[in-house]
């Protein structure tokens, strides 16, 4: 790319991911011109499915694809808490016309390569995005009012400013801040998705559905209209070597995992594709993700665990807030740190919060009892008002609900 006025240059958004697409949505809607530098030769998804709750559509209304997501979403009748061991419900709540109001929007139950279909199909009908695939960044430099960005194939790209969306491995992270590995406390998740066609009526349920065992984990919803059945199922192996990505789970060992639960959770796992395994992993959280023209998004930024269904929520959110910030400003650097501030807090308490879950769901022994004594006892809008900072009000637009941290 050719220099010139560093004010005509494009931002420059390192990854094709949800993060890294909703981003470039994010900043084209606000007038910039944008360039997506992915690795991959195809942009897609190969995760299973992803919650998403009210926040993340208020985030969808802003980017433009609200009517989109709302097509081709499923929506739970309630959320569940049921003791592995026992088989029982010990805590539910409905999702229904009560919550809408107070919240504003549904709660969504999506594939995440549904999604990401959405907001790529949003960025090819802009003539404000390139979209560059099978280009691996390798490195950049912030030249004081550039950012040059160079890749395997030798290419060159100058940028007014870049946004890593790079995930949980971020090299740019690592670049600005220093290598350190993520943390993980050795947990493992199998997951996929079968048509519904293929589940047994008695072990079908239209809600979210979280069993929470010693150390186990299982949990089961409907995706894509319907049509759809995401299951996973995760264990603890504290043999598990940290800084590695990938984990190999047979059916044998998935099984013996599981050997003590319910027979309600023994029929589900063998839906399940035991092929497809990672680890869970999340960082603590951090006060700076911006430095000079380069900022952090998503998961290179805040990455957090499973356990309340934020990580691509988050990322949305963090599109909507840096975009809302570029177009108040020319001060790129101003912008990001506006962006920083806002989002910081708001951040580490959804990965502190979600970490506190994962306790919950996986507690052992007496700790097992007094959660289900407590949870049985709790009203079934107490879910709700502890999570009410997260989903956001009606009436609150994206940028406060996204900075909002109480």
């Amino acid at each position: 790319m050719s220099s010139g006025s560093a004010s005509t240059l494009p931002f420059i958004v390192v990854g094709g991911g949800i993060g890294g697409a909703a981003t470039a949505l994010a900043l084209s809607r606000k007038g910039f011109s944008v360039v997506v530098l992915e690795q991959a030769e195809e942009l897609g998804e190969i995760g299973a499915g992803i919650q998403m709750p009210p926040n993340a559509f208020r985030a969808f209304d802003a980017l433009g694809v609200l009517a989109a997501v709302e097509a081709v979403a499923a929506y739970p009748e309630r959320l569940v808490l049921g003791d592995m061991l026992s088989g029982q419900a010990v805590y539910q709540v409905a999702i229904a016309e009560a919550f809408i109001e107070r919240f504003g929007f549904r709660y969504g139950l999506m594939h995440r390569g549904d999604l990401l279909q959405i907001l790529i199909d949003a960025c090819r009908r802009s003539d404000r995005i390139q979209l560059a695939t099978a280009t691996r960044v390798t490195g950049f430099q912030d030249v004081g009012d550039r950012v040059v960005v160079e890749t395997a194939a030798g290419n060159g790209y100058e940028g007014r400013g870049l946004v890593a969306a790079d995930g949980l491995w971020s090299s740019a992270r690592a670049a600005l801040f220093g290598p350190e590995v993520p943390r993980t406390d050795g947990y493992i998740v199998c997951r996929g998705v079968v048509p519904v066609a293929d589940i047994p009526a008695m072990l079908y349920s239209q809600s979210v559905t979280m069993w929470g065992g010693p150390k186990l984990d299982l949990f089961h919803y409907p995706l894509r209209r319907g049509e759809i059945y995401n299951i996973g199922a995760s264990f603890r192996d504290p043999t598990l070597t940290p800084g590695a990505s990938r984990a190999i789970v047979g059916r044998d060992r998935l099984m013996a995992c599981f050997r003590d639960a319910c027979p309600h959770v023994k029929a589900l796992l063998p839906f399940i594709d035991v092929s497809r395994s990672w680890i869970l992993y999340d960082r603590p959280p951090i006060r700076n993700w911006t430095k000079g023209r380069v900022a952090l998004v998503g998961d290179a930024a805040h990455p957090t665990t499973i356990y309340i269904s934020q990580g691509a929520c988050q990322a949305l959110e963090d599109a909507v807030v840096i975009a809302e910030m570029l177009s108040r400003t020319e001060d790129i650097e101003a912008a990001f740190r506006a962006y920083e501030n806002a989002r910081y807090l708001r951040a580490a308490r959804i990965q502190l919060t979600s970490r506190q879950f994962g306790d919950v769901y996986h507690a052992v022994g007496v700790e097992r009892e007094l959660r289900n004594h407590l949870l049985a006892a709790a009203r079934p809008e107490a879910l709700l008002e502890m999570l009410a900072w997260v989903f956001g009000a009606k009436g609150m637009d994206s940028l406060t609900t996204a900075t909002s941290v109480a």
